[in-house]
């Protein structure tokens, strides 16, 4: 039994957590604590990621073995919306665990001569990234490439190492396309930072500070409802509204955060019988490649939806 078994909860209610697994969820980024004020006195109160999200979470630890407290695995807010994400660390370790991985070529990198290098460019841009995945059993190794036009990112690192976040795009966009039942719905940082997303905008109000000063829950409604209209409510959004709503239920009974009423998942019918896997073993290389580019294209459309 590893330390991550010990301490990964049960339930995603916070109340059932012990102390160890309290501070593997915080590391993780599902807790945080925020000053607040509170009848008049700043008080640290502690936040938590919507329950959907931590549901999430402990599947996928659960699914993929990966370590919350080396930052293979943990959530995050991304763009206004809640997602697991897991380190390109956290990818190789989950292809290495499958048997099946057997290595790659040292990533290679294309610009102005048109080129492949295996070392990035001294000066100038960089046009596009590749990289080989080898699995166990296929005759020829999965290429990958991605272009800095389709794929590139922002921010600090984009900035001063561009080619090596792009490689990383490349690696992990392999390893999911070869090991796509391992590594369905698991995205990377990266994956969130391409060129093609809107530049992030200001909100139109600071509106965790006014739900913060909000003293009655009708206000805290008004407040939600009103950043829905300008399509600003977030995740974090709410979670704050749910811990002011907790702050105000001064009667004793159930907190606000149970009596704020979630939309019940729809009831599916029961899903038709499974057919029986097939082994990659029966299936030729052609077959198989194809099966893995067809799985990684739905979970991508998935993730887009």
């Amino acid at each position: 039994m590893t330390s991550t078994d010990l301490v990964l909860p049960e339930s995603v209610d916070a109340a059932t957590w012990n102390a160890d697994t309290a501070a593997m969820m915080e590391f993780a980024g599902l807790t945080w604590v925020v000053p607040q004020m509170v009848d008049g006195e700043q008080q640290r109160v502690r936040m938590f990621a919507p329950n959907g999200i931590v549901g999430a979470f402990i599947q996928a630890v659960r699914r993929t073995g990966l370590d919350p407290t080396q930052r293979q695995i943990y959530a995050a807010e991304m763009g206004g919306k809640w997602t697991v994400l897991v380190g390109i660390d956290g990818m190789r370790v989950v292809a290495l665990r499958t048997g099946q991985y057997d290595g790659q070529d040292p990533v290679e990198w294309q610009w102005d001569d048109e080129s492949w290098h295996d070392a990035p460019p001294k000066s100038g841009a960089v046009l596009a990234a590749r990289v080989a995945v080898y699995r166990k059993g296929i005759g020829r190794p999965l290429v990958q490439t991605v272009t800095m036009r389709e794929f590139g990112g922002k921010g600090p690192n984009w900035s001063t190492r561009p080619a090596h976040m792009l490689g990383i795009r490349a690696e992990s966009h392999a390893l999911r396309r070869l090991f796509p039942m391992e590594l369905a719905g698991l995205y990377t940082p990266e994956d969130f930072e391409g060129a093609a997303d809107p530049a992030p905008t200001a909100p139109s109000r600071d509106w965790i500070s006014l739900v913060e000063q909000a003293s009655t829950h009708d206000e805290i409604e008004d407040l939600l409802d009103a950043a829905d209209d300008a399509g600003e409510r977030t995740d974090r959004l709410r979670t704050a509204a749910l811990a002011r709503h907790g702050m105000l239920d001064d009667s004793g009974s159930a907190s606000a955060r149970d009596e704020v009423v979630v939309e019940p998942e729809p009831e599916h019918a029961e899903a038709p019988p499974t057919p029986a896997a097939v082994s990659p073993a029966d299936l030729t290389d052609d077959e198989w490649l194809a099966q893995a580019e067809a799985d990684a294209a739905e979970h991508e459309r998935a993730a887009d939806r």
